[in-house]
């Protein structure tokens, strides 16, 4: 399944669902972390908490085996585990390769690649299979960045205007994850809650 920043929101419960491995890619890489993290927060809300497993595309480099390994590992207190990979390009090529081959399943793994498109070797491997997803994030525009900020600022009890939430976006340069630091600077100083707004 391939998606965009667009079409990701309409898509993401169902693939958290049927998908095994997600593959998040393109210049906007806090677009794509967003993405990651929400994918990790609806597995944990259907199956229940999981420990996260953090690894990265050198280190999967060097030995492709491990991805396969952790994803079919069983946690030491019996936990679910979703394995996250921050990779750089191609680097984590040969560890998807080898996971894929594996014949067990295993635990969700969510890859995280911002210098890589949706023609890197990494998604020609995943391209029409039914249990991944890849998703291409392209930079997005002032609008879009601002209605995320509200829609943060609500979740975290503060109240915004329009042209506060667009100050606040071309402020951080277009980053929901900076964004969103200030959103909960400006809750923890207004002492601000979803219950109390």
């Amino acid at each position: 399944m391939k998606v965009t920043q667009k079409t990701f929101a309409s898509s993401a419960a169902r693939a958290a669902k049927d998908c095994r491995i997600f593959y998040f890619c393109g210049p906007d890489e806090s677009g794509a972390s967003d993405a990651a993290a929400k994918i990790a927060s609806l597995i944990t809300t259907a199956s229940g908490p999981a420990e996260k497993v953090d690894l990265t595309g050198a280190e999967l480099k060097r030995d492709p085996v491990r991805l396969a390994d952790e994803a079919r590992s069983v946690s030491l207190f019996g936990d679910k585990r979703i394995i996250h990979v921050r990779a750089t390009g191609d680097d984590a090529h040969d560890a998807v390769e080898t996971l894929l081959q594996s014949p067990v399943s295993g635990w969700p793994v969510i890859i995280v690649a911002s210098s890589a498109t949706d023609k890197s070797r990494i998604a020609k491997l995943l391209d029409g299979r039914a249990d991944a997803m890849i998703g291409m994030f392209y930079l997005p525009d002032l609008k879009s960045i601002a209605s995320s900020v509200r829609q943060a600022a609500d979740a975290m009890g503060v109240r915004l205007s329009d042209d506060l939430a667009e100050r606040i976006a071309r402020s951080a340069s277009l980053d929901t994850r900076l964004a969103r630091s200030e959103i909960e600077k400006l809750a923890l100083y207004l002492d601000a809650s979803p219950q109390s707004p």
